[in-house]
């Protein structure tokens, strides 16, 4: 399951969702689409099914639409907005 990391924190307005990184004191502005993905990951758990409800009524093909999202979705844990709560923490090792 994705979920915020601990250090971030978003506010959703009607156009669009902001989203601040605490740990390094930067901004992330996510468009309407982009919002859309974000809410769909913070509020219903994830991104199942939303690539139909995107691609349908816009005549867009879902595999597509659905290849953007998984690649955006990717961008957000790469980046530390996101993080796998399914996935094992990888551990940093130190001497």
């Amino acid at each position: 399951m994705l979920t915020p990391a601990d250090h971030i924190h978003h506010a959703t307005g009607p156009h669009g969702t902001a989203v601040l990184d605490v740990r390094r004191g930067t901004w992330l502005m996510l468009d309407p689409d982009a919002s859309r993905i974000w809410h769909a990951i913070t509020v219903r758990g994830g991104t199942a099914g939303l690539a139909d409800e995107i691609a349908i009524p816009t005549g867009q093909d879902p595999h597509q639409v659905n290849s953007r999202i998984a690649a955006f979705v990717n961008e957000l844990v790469a980046a530390g907005v996101l993080v796998d709560t399914g996935r094992p923490k990888q551990r940093r090792w130190s001497r």
